[in-house]
């Protein structure tokens, strides 16, 4: 009997124990949890969805989606590390929002862009980032005009044949203006090729230019994109020629 009353003593006193040792671990976690919040519960807008940036001549545009949070009433953009900024006011509607905001004029340049939501009492967002490039005369320098290799006339001398040689792989159209034989302006924008699959064939090595009016010159001149996703188009100068 003894030695089962100082069993139960010894349980009675890890039992004591491991409850101080909770009483302390949840005042310590307590504790803590009062200093976070000490200056009250911190309360975010809805942060920007899907934003992507689209590169242009001088200028960045920019796109996102406002999924959450109807009390958002306006965006902020800011870039060159919050030097620079834009706000952008914000008309809620019941479904989802597309906000489109243009950097322009933008020096030729890689910039890093973070998008804020704002609510009517001051609550920002979590951030949301994009990086994009603005291009300029640096990229304007540096395209081509597309070689011409020949110049053909038909047989009857109503059309002209032209073969080319190759294009650059930001080349999106060559543009060809002529003359008719109505003395009409006539421009043909020549552009990639694609089969049934939607896979690329590249630019035609060979065009038409129909009803050519004998004895006049065409120019021509090539546009490139330097992005796929780019909103402005660079064009080389044209070209003229006499066949």
């Amino acid at each position: 009997m003894f030695n089962r009353l100082k069993s139960m003593r010894g349980i009675s006193f890890l039992m004591v124990a491991a409850l101080v040792a909770i009483l302390y671990s949840c005042g310590k976690m307590n504790s803590n949890y009062a200093d976070f919040i000490k200056d009250g519960e911190k309360v975010y807008s809805g942060r920007p969805d899907s934003l992507t940036a689209f590169s242009g001549n001088n200028r960045v545009k920019l796109q996102w989606l406002l999924v959450s949070d109807p009390k958002i009433v306006q965006c902020k953009v800011f870039w060159n590390n919050k030097a620079d900024s834009i706000v952008i006011p914000v008309s809620r509607t019941a479904g989802v929002d597309t906000i489109r905001a243009m950097i322009d004029p933008l020096p030729e340049g890689l910039y890093a862009f973070q998008v804020f939501t704002y609510d009517k009492a001051g609550h920002t967002s979590v951030k949301a980032e994009v990086t994009a490039a603005s291009y300029g005369e640096t990229f304007a320098q540096s395209i081509f005009n597309r070689s011409l290799k020949s110049t053909t006339k038909s047989a009857d001398g109503k059309n002209i044949f032209l073969s080319w040689f190759g294009v650059g792989q930001q080349a999106v159209t060559v543009e060809v203006n002529y003359t008719n034989a109505s003395d009409q302006s006539v421009t043909r924008v020549l552009k990639e090729q694609f089969n049934d699959k939607g896979k690329s064939l590249g630019f035609a090595s060979q065009d038409t230019l129909y009803s050519y009016k004998s004895g006049s010159s065409f120019k021509y001149r090539t546009g490139y994109l330097p992005t796929k996703t780019a909103i402005d188009t660079f064009y080389t100068d044209y070209k003229a020629v006499t066949p």
